[in-house]
C-alpha cells in the first residue's frame, strides 16, 4: 500500500518531485564533490608504498641522492635478527617516448624484494625482474609517453641522456595504484647503469625476524654510523602526512562552507514541497486516516526520496570531482612516490547521503505539525499556506543578535589567540547565516515604504511578495550569501598566499638572467654532472659575466621533509629579503657567508623553539653538523620547511660538487635568445639539460606552485555556479508555484510585461540581500583566512582586497541564477487569469 500510495503521488506530481529529487542531488553532489576533493594524497601514496616495501619493517636510507656503497645492503641482510633485506636505488629521472616525456621516480631493485613480496612480485612471479628486463613501466606512464613492451625509450638522469628498453608495462587491476603511478622500475644494476651510480644504493628494506625489530635497528644504527638514517618501512608516508596537511588543513574551512552549502540546497529543495505535502496530508485525513498512519506515508515517501537523490548526487558528485579535481600536485610528485589512482572513502558517501536524508527529514518536520490527533482540523487550515512559512519578529530579532555576538566573540578571540583565526572562519560562515533574516525583514520595510511614495507596479508587487519573511526565501538568501562569503574569504586567501610566493619566485629566479637546470623541479633538488672545463668554456663565452653553481636537495628530519636550499655565497639572492620574517637583512648575509650558518623557516623554527642566534643540529650525509640560524624566513613553498645554508658547507657536508642549478648572468645588452643559444652551444648535445631565461623558469615555477592551491580556487568556482544554479532553480520552481495566486493578480489588472518584472525584481532582492552579507562579512573572513594560512602553510600571504574577484564573484553568481530565472518567470506570467479559479 505505501509503495502504491508514494507510486501515485509521483506520478501525478512527477515535475515537482523531480525538481526536489533534483535540488537534492545537487546539494549531495556539492558535499561529496568537495569532501572527495579535500580527501589527503595519502590513500593512494599509502598503498603505493606498502606495495613497495611489501613485508619489510624497517629501512637503512641514505640522506642524499648520491645514496652509500651497497655493500652495506649486503652486510645489513646479513644481521643474526634479519629475514629478508633487498637494496633500493631511488633516483629522480625523466622517461622520454614517442609521444613525449615523463618525470618518474626510478627505483632499481635487488633480487631480495621477492622475498618481501614488494611491487606486485607475487604477480610476476620469482623470476618475473629476470624475463621482463630493462624497464617496467606503470600503464599511466606508457600511455602518456607512447611506450611499448619491446621498445626503446630516453631515460635523462643526473643530465646525461641514456638508452633504455621498455620491458613490460604494469596494466589492469592486479598491480593496484603501481599500475596508475609515476614510478619506474629496474633490476638494481640496470638502474645504476642508467643513473650512472655503479655499486650505490639509496636505502635498504630490512624484514627483522618475529620480535627481533628492536634488536635489528639497533645493529643497523651501528653499521650507519651517524651518516644514514634507520627509520620505520612506511616512514615515507609519514613525511608525506606532514608535507600534505596544510594544504588538508587550509581546505578544511572551504569544506565545511561547501558542507553547509550543499545541505542548505537540499533542505531549501524539499522546502518547495511542503505546501503540496500539506494538502496531501490534510486528503489522508479526510479521507479517515489516523496521524500513525499519515506519518508512516510521509516518512516512507521522505526516505524514499532522499535515498533515490542523495545517490544520484553521490554519481554526480564522484563524475564532477573526477573531472574537476583529480590531479596529483607535480611539486609534491617530484618528492614523493605519488599514485593517481585515488579510491572513495565509505566515510564521505555516508556523510554526503546522510546530509541529503537530514535534509529531506527535517524539510519534512512542518507536516508533523499537521497531524495532532486532537486537532484534526489544523491540517485543513495549514494546507492553504497562511502564515505558516513565515518567520516572526522575535525570531528575527534572536537569530541576528546571534549573528552580531558571533561577529564580536570571533573578533575578541582572534586578537587574543591568533591560532584561532580558522574556527573564526567557520563561526563567521554562521554569522552570515543568522543575520539574513533581520536584514531581509529591514529589506522588505524599506521597500514596503518605498513602494508606497514610489510609481511603479514592478517595485509594488515585489514589495507585496516580500513583506513576510518566510523560511524560503531566508534560506535562499543563505545559499547565495555562504556561496559569496566562501569565495571571497578563501578565494582572496589564496591569492594572497599566491601573491606572496610570486614574490619569492620572482626574486629567487630573477637573480639571473639564463638557468640551467636538469629538469622541471621547482625546488632545484635534482643534481647534474658537468665537466670543469664546459663551466670554464661557460664563463668564458661571449656576453657572460658569471656562472653560478647552486645546489641542494631534501633531507629527512625527524617527521619532516626539509628543503635544503644551498645557494653560492657571493650569489644575490642568497637569502630573499620578501621572505625575512625576523633578522637583519644585511648581517644575515654577512653570516651565511661565513661557514656554519643558515637561515631556517617559520615552522621549523618554532617547532625547536629557535631564535635568531641560537644553534641546531642537522643529520647530513658526514653526520650530524650544527648551524647557527641567521634569520628566519617563510618556507618559501615547500609546506613541511626549508634551510638555507650555502654552497661551500653543503659541498663539505653532502660530500657532492654537483650543481643542481646554473644561474648565468649577461652583460648589458645581451639578448636572451642570443645567450641561451651560446649556453646550449657549450654544453654539448648531448647534456640532458634546459637552458631556459628569467622569465620562462618564473613562469613555469609560478605555474607549479599554483598547482598546490589551485583546488581552492576550482572549489571556489564550483561552489559558486552550484549556489547560483540550485538558487536559481528553487526560485524558479517556486514562481511556477505561484502562477494561480500571478493569475489572480491579472484579475486585478496587471498585465504579463508588468508581473514578469515585478518576478525578476523580487528575486534580484533575494538574491541582492544574500550576495550583499556574504561579501561584506566575506571580506573580513577573507582576513581571518590569510592569518590562517600563515600559521598552517608557513607560506608569505600578504592581505590585499580585490575589488575585481569580489566583482566577478556577484556578477557570476546574480549572472547564472537571473539567466536561469527570466525563461520560467516569463513562462508564469502567461498564465491565463481562469487559472486563479481552479484552486
Amino acid at each position: 500500500m505505501l509503495l502504491h500510495i508514494c507510486g501515485r503521488r509521483l506520478r501525478l506530481h512527477t515535475g515537482q518531485e523531480l525538481l526536489a529529487g533534483g535540488g537534492i542531488s545537487v546539494g549531495v553532489a556539492l558535499v561529496f564533490g568537495v569532501l572527495f576533493a579535500n580527501t589527503s594524497l595519502t590513500g593512494s601514496a599509502g598503498e603505493l608504498i606498502h606495495q613497495v616495501v611489501g613485508s619489510a619493517r624497517l629501512e637503512l636510507a641514505a640522506r642524499s641522492p648520491a645514496g652509500f656503497d651497497e655493500r652495506l645492503a649486503l652486510a645489513a641482510g646479513r644481521l643474526p635478527g634479519v629475514r629478508a633485506s633487498a637494496g633500493v636505488l631511488r633516483e629522480n629521472v625523466t622517461v622520454v617516448g614517442p609521444r613525449g616525456g615523463r618525470s618518474v621516480q626510478l627505483l632499481g631493485v635487488s633480487a631480495g624484494v621477492v622475498a618481501l613480496g614488494s611491487l606486485g612480485t607475487r604477480d610476476f612471479g620469482q623470476f618475473g625482474f629476470h624475463v621482463a628486463g630493462g624497464l617496467i613501466l606503470p600503464a599511466s606512464v606508457a600511455e602518456a609517453t607512447g611506450a611499448q613492451p619491446g621498445g626503446t625509450v630516453t631515460l635523462l638522469a643526473f643530465g646525461a641522456t641514456r638508452s633504455a628498453r621498455v620491458g613490460a608495462v604494469l596494466a589492469g587491476s592486479s598491480f593496484g595504484v603501481l599500475a596508475s603511478s609515476s614510478v619506474a622500475v629496474a633490476l638494481l644494476p640496470v638502474a645504476q647503469r642508467l643513473t650512472g651510480l655503479p655499486t650505490r644504493v639509496t636505502l635498504v628494506l630490512v624484514e627483522p625476524r618475529k620480535g627481533a625489530d628492536r634488536r635489528v635497528a639497533g645493529e643497523l644504527r651501528t653499521l650507519a654510523g651517524g651518516r644514514l638514517d634507520v627509520v620505520p618501512a612506511d616512514n615515507e608516508l609519514r613525511l608525506l602526512d606532514e608535507a600534505v596537511k596544510p594544504n588538508d588543513q587550509a581546505t578544511a574551512l572551504f569544506a565545511a562552507l561547501s558542507v553547509m552549502v550543499g545541505f542548505l540546497l537540499a533542505l531549501c529543495a524539499m522546502l518547495l514541497t511542503v505546501p503540496e505535502r500539506r494538502r496531501f496530508i490534510a486528503d489522508l485525513r479526510m479521507q479517515g486516516y489516523d496521524w500513525r498512519q499519515a506519518l508512516l506515508i510521509m516518512a516512507c515517501e521522505a526516505v524514499m526520496l532522499g535515498i533515490m537523490a542523495s545517490l544520484a548526487g553521490v554519481v554526480f558528485g564522484y563524475g564532477l570531482s573526477r573531472l574537476l579535481f583529480h590531479r596529483v600536485p607535480a611539486y609534491l610528485a617530484s618528492v614523493f612516490p605519488i599514485g593517481s589512482q585515488q579510491s572513495v572513502p565509505v566515510s564521505i558517501v555516508l556523510l554526503a547521503v546522510g546530509c541529503g536524508m537530514l535534509a529531506t527529514l527535517l524539510a519534512s518536520l512542518p507536516l508533523v505539525f499537521d497531524l495532532n490527533p486532537r486537532r484534526a482540523r489544523d491540517a485543513i487550515y495549514r494546507a492553504s499556506g497562511t502564515g505558516s512559512e513565515s518567520v516572526s519578529t522575535q525570531a528575527t530579532l534572536a537569530v541576528g543578535s546571534v549573528g552580531v555576538g558571533l561577529i564580536v566573540l570571533t573578533t575578541v578571540l582572534v586578537l587574543i589567540l591568533h591560532t584561532l583565526a580558522l574556527a573564526g572562519g567557520v563561526a563567521l560562515a554562521v554569522a552570515t547565516l543568522c543575520l539574513i533574516p533581520a536584514v531581509f525583514a529591514g529589506a522588505a520595510r524599506s521597500l514596503a515604504r518605498g513602494s508606497e511614495q514610489m510609481r511603479g507596479s514592478a517595485l509594488i508587487l515585489a514589495a507585496r511578495e516580500l513583506s513576510a519573511v518566510s523560511t524560503r526565501s531566508m534560506a535562499l538568501a543563505g545559499i547565495a550569501a555562504l556561496a559569496v562569503y566562501g569565495s571571497v574569504a578563501v578565494g582572496g586567501a589564496q591569492r594572497d598566499v599566491l601573491r606572496g610566493l610570486d614574490q619569492a619566485i620572482v626574486q629567487e629566479w630573477g637573480a639571473a638572467q639564463i638557468w640551467v637546470t636538469p629538469d622541471a623541479n621547482i625546488f632545484d633538488a635534482d643534481s647534474f654532472r658537468v665537466s670543469g672545463a664546459t663551466l670554464s668554456a661557460l664563463a668564458h663565452a661571449p656576453g657572460i659575466t658569471s656562472v653560478l653553481a647552486h645546489q641542494g636537495g631534501f633531507l629527512d628530519v625527524g617527521r619532516h621533509r626539509l628543503w635544503i636550499r644551498a645557494t653560492p655565497a657571493d650569489g644575490a639572492a642568497m637569502i630573499l629579503s620578501s621572505q625575512l620574517l625576523r633578522g637583519n637583512l644585511a648581517h644575515a648575509t654577512k653570516l651565511m657567508r661565513e661557514n656554519g650558518w643558515a637561515t631556517v623557516s617559520s615552522g621549523f623554527a618554532s617547532e625547536r623553539d629557535l631564535r635568531v642566534g641560537g644553534a641546531f643540529v642537522l643529520p647530513t650525509p658526514s653526520g650530524p653538523a650544527r648551524f647557527g640560524v641567521a634569520a628566519i624566513t617563510t618556507n618559501m613553498g615547500w609546506p613541511s620547511g626549508t634551510v638555507t645554508v650555502n654552497t661551500s658547507d653543503y659541498t663539505r657536508l653532502w660530500q657532492t660538487t654537483s650543481p643542481t642549478t646554473l644561474a648565468i648572468s649577461l652583460k648589458p645588452g645581451v639578448s636572451s635568445t642570443t645567450a641561451k643559444r651560446t649556453v646550449e652551444q657549450a654544453l654539448g648535445h648531448d647534456q640532458a639539460l634546459r637552458v631556459q631565461s628569467s622569465g620562462e623558469r618564473i613562469a613555469e615555477v609560478e605555474s607549479t606552485v599554483g598547482q598546490g592551491l589551485r583546488s581552492l580556487s576550482e572549489i571556489a568556482t564550483l561552489l559558486v555556479i552550484a549556489a547560483a544554479l540550485a538558487v536559481a532553480v528553487a526560485l524558479s520552481a517556486v514562481i511556477w508555484q505561484r502562477r494561480p495566486r500571478l493569475a489572480s493578480l491579472k484579475i486585478q489588472g496587471y498585465d504579463r510585461r508588468q508581473l514578469w518584472r515585478g518576478l525578476l525584481l523580487e528575486c534580484a532582492i533575494v538574491l541582492g540581500i544574500g550576495c550583499a552579507v556574504g561579501a561584506i562579512l566575506g571580506v573580513y573572513g577573507h582576513a581571518l583566512a590569510s592569518r590562517a594560512l600563515i600559521q598552517i602553510t608557513g607560506f608569505p600571504a600578504p592581505f590585499s582586497i580585490d575589488i575585481t574577484q569580489i566583482a566577478v564573484t556577484l556578477a557570476l553568481l546574480a549572472g547564472i541564477a537571473m539567466a536561469v530565472i527570466a525563461l520560467p518567470g516569463l513562462l508564469a506570467a502567461r498564465v491565463p487569469a481562469r487559472a486563479s479559479l481552479h484552486e
